[in-house]
């Protein structure tokens, strides 16, 4: 790997490294400057997700609750359809199976994780789903709805400052490409066989090593990893791993993101979270959840 150094304008990232092959690319015309744009400007990746809503597809789950130790607390499986008719959305939950502590007596979640899960990917009532909608257009009713809206900025977001965590006297900044933020990390730009089949760019934002904790406390994202086809420029992979403690506040999360194409339309066919939070008037939940969509038809 080679140090490259960007003579872009301000607000660019100013330091980025190439492994042998891009340096080859960046002397045949490869601009790191344009690329580092695009990565901060996609849109497919998100656009990939709203498909997930927009294509008759079938699904199956497996969510995992644990302890600290690993062991596992209460497991829920799930398989069934996302169907779709006018524009209105119905996910269909075919078969289910449940074990350990998932369920109250009264049928009610006992943990808020299963709840979030189900906002995002399982939605109990008929909903309008449109190519159009946009991060940030829904109106927020309640708290939790609050949480699904920064989770997308988050992941679909990935130079945004928008979600802050901390209080005003200590906020910790997304915004991975500002220049007050570079200091913390190392930009890698390489490629990838994605697959086995895709050629793709790779674009890695990683916390640099030997920070002081003080510093660290600055960072939400630890790493992010995302795979570019380089025939279309889509958002092929995805690897997000967050980790912050500050105050009653404790979170440390892995999420991986992959990828397909359905009718020649970018969707999400496998996603992996794995990890715990820790939030005021809740108690500390450990979880592991998969998801696989596949079949997907217009």
């Amino acid at each position: 790997m080679f140090p490259f150094l960007s003579l872009a304008q301000n607000g660019v990232v100013k330091s980025v490294t190439l492994d042998s092959v891009m340096i080859t690319a960046v002397k045949d015309g490869f601009s790191v400057e344009e690329f580092i744009h695009y990565v901060k400007t996609d849109t497919t990746f998100y656009q990939g997700f709203k498909n997930l809503r927009y294509y008759n597809h079938d699904y199956h789950s497996d969510l995992k609750l644990l302890k600290k130790s690993g062991e596992v607390l209460g497991s829920l499986f799930r398989s069934g359809k996302y169907s779709i008719i006018n524009e209105q959305l119905v996910v269909h939950i075919d078969s289910t199976f449940d074990h350990g502590k998932i369920f109250n007596r009264k049928g009610k979640y006992r943990h808020y994780t299963p709840e979030f899960f189900d906002e995002i990917f399982f939605p109990k009532d008929t909903i309008t789903v449109t190519r159009n909608a946009r991060i940030g257009e829904k109106k927020i009713e309640d708290e939790n709805e609050q949480n699904e809206e920064d989770a997308k900025t988050i992941v679909f977001s990935i130079g945004s400052g928008d979600v802050e965590a901390g209080n005003s006297k200590n906020k910790k900044k997304l915004a991975v490409f500002d220049i007050d933020m570079q200091q913390y990390y190392d930009y890698i730009i390489s490629q990838e066989i994605f697959q086995d089949s895709i050629e793709c760019y790779s674009f890695t934002v990683r916390m640099k090593e030997g920070l002081k904790e003080k510093e660290e406390e600055h960072l939400l994202i630890k790493e992010l990893v995302s795979y570019f086809d380089k025939e279309t420029f889509n958002v092929m992979y995805r690897k997000y791993e967050m980790s912050y403690r500050y105050w009653l506040i404790d979170l440390d999360v892995s999420v991986e993101i992959y990828m397909d194409y359905a009718d020649a339309e970018l969707v999400p066919s496998y996603i992996h979270y794995n990890g715990f939070w820790d939030i005021p008037f809740a108690k500390i939940e450990y979880a592991d959840f998969k998801l696989w969509n596949y079949n997907f038809k217009p």
